[in-house]
């Protein structure tokens, strides 16, 4: 693997506080140095003049459908897809067929996605077995497998027995339970509740469903010392009760889908079935209260919930599959935010980079010395559309299909092998 520098480009790395244009040195997949003016004669330069240099994205919520479901995703397209917007870390979500509540599928997506060799894919596994809510997994077999989370994800946890245990086994291992925190007896429908859900007649997934889970988790997790990290946060209530328990000192992350920041509940009514995603599009004050807790820290990270259904699966909004793509779409959605000012770009950064693997644990997000080498470039002006030309998952379900975009990722590091370049 020959050195490479990256050279001119303006560098953010929220892990060090730097913002400045200068040089970054990287050998044999480390980086090595970052100062102004490298020479090095043998090196290959990467031109970075006008572009972002960043730490490689980490994504603490994906989905990518194998095994079992490849005809919407699998770990080789999602991984093109995650690369192509700027992401070197992907944690799968355990909903496949079988479920990763087993060692052997955890140790098999690993050996895939290194097969692959893309991104660096890490399983969430199972909380309870099969995904059904009523026994515990074998969390330490789990663990050991290469695990880095537990969730049921898209199956809440309604048994708040088993959600104390799992908390309790989480304080020993320092493992993060996830949890898709929505009261099925409450959530029964397709979107939110209120006027859109009215002025179109739909079955609803009203807020209070997600908030009652919400409440209930962040209470265990005060009660029993356990990490609970309460994933697409969507309400302004839900934001209040986070914000109460870490005051109180519970160890409570969150997260938001890049695109609950950016759409309300409207969006269905152009959109339809591509505007439906559980916990779904909120109302606009409910979209605000997410962008300010995103700027004062109650939030701790985005996650982009990349959720690929083929089109067959993508019908009538009341029957329709619930999720959107989202690997390629969160930074320039991210950037939106940046232009308004509504967050810095140190701040954004930091939201993809450094919180999420202060998350789940592991020794990324950062342009140290000595630091792997994942790495993100990109333009935050560039302008260009999700189309079929330029998007490289499997699915095209999101309501961003066909709209100009604003920031794109030019190139990608891997261990310090370029992974992704743009054409």
């Amino acid at each position: 693997m020959p050195k490479l520098i990256i050279k001119g480009g303006r560098v953010l790395d929220p892990s060090q506080g730097i913002d400045e244009e200068i040089d970054l040195c990287i050998d044999k997949g480390v980086i090595k140095r970052l100062e102004k003016d490298i020479l090095e004669p043998e090196a290959e330069i990467i031109d970075a003049q006008g572009l972002i240099v960043a730490p490689g994205f980490i994504d603490i919520h994906a989905h990518l459908r194998e095994p079992g479901q490849e005809y919407k995703e699998d770990i080789e397209s999602g991984c093109r897809s995650a690369v192509a917007g700027g992401y070197t870390t992907l944690v799968c979500m355990p909903n496949t067929e079988p479920p990763i509540d087993k060692p052997w599928v955890a140790r098999y997506i690993e050996s895939r996605a290194c097969s692959v060799g893309l991104c660096k894919v890490l399983p969430a596994g199972t909380i309870t077995e099969g995904r059904k809510g009523k026994k515990l997994a074998d969390l330490w077999a789990l663990k050991e497998a290469g695990c880095v989370a537990f969730t049921d994800d898209g199956s809440p946890l309604m048994d708040s027995s088993l959600m104390k245990k799992a908390l309790e086994l989480s304080a020993q291992m320092e493992v993060p339970i996830m949890n898709h925190c929505e009261d099925d007896r409450l959530a029964v429908g397709s979107i939110n509740e209120g006027e859109v859900s009215s002025l179109l007649g739909l079955s609803t997934r009203p807020p209070e469903a997600e908030d009652l889970l919400n409440a209930r988790d962040c209470i265990l997790a005060y009660y029993t010392g356990g990490h609970v990290h309460i994933q697409h946060l969507t309400t302004e209530l839900g934001v209040e009760i986070v914000r109460e328990f870490k005051a109180k000192g519970a160890k409570i992350t969150c997260e938001v889908n890049p695109n609950h920041l950016l759409l309300t509940e409207e969006e269905v009514i152009g959109a339809g079935a591509n505007a439906r995603v559980n916990p779904p599009l909120r109302r606009k004050r409910d979209r605000e209260k997410l962008i300010e807790a995103l700027a004062d820290g109650t939030i701790d990270c985005v996650a982009t919930d990349h959720a690929p259904h083929h089109p067959s699966e993508k019908g009538l909004v009341d029957r329709a599959m619930p999720g959107m793509i989202g690997l390629q779409t969160a930074l320039p959605i991210l950037l939106e935010l940046v232009r308004e000012g509504r967050i810095s770009l140190m701040r954004a950064l930091e939201l993809l980079t450094l919180k999420p693997a202060q998350i789940i644990g592991i020794d990324r997000g950062s342009l140290k010395p000595g630091s792997a080498a994942d790495i993100t470039i990109f333009d935050a002006d560039r302008r260009w559309t999700l189309n079929e030309e330029t998007n490289l998952s499997k699915s095209r379900n999101t309501p961003l299909w066909g709209r100009e975009l604003v920031g794109r990722v030019i190139y990608t590091i891997k261990d310090g092998r370029i992974v992704y370049k743009l054409h």
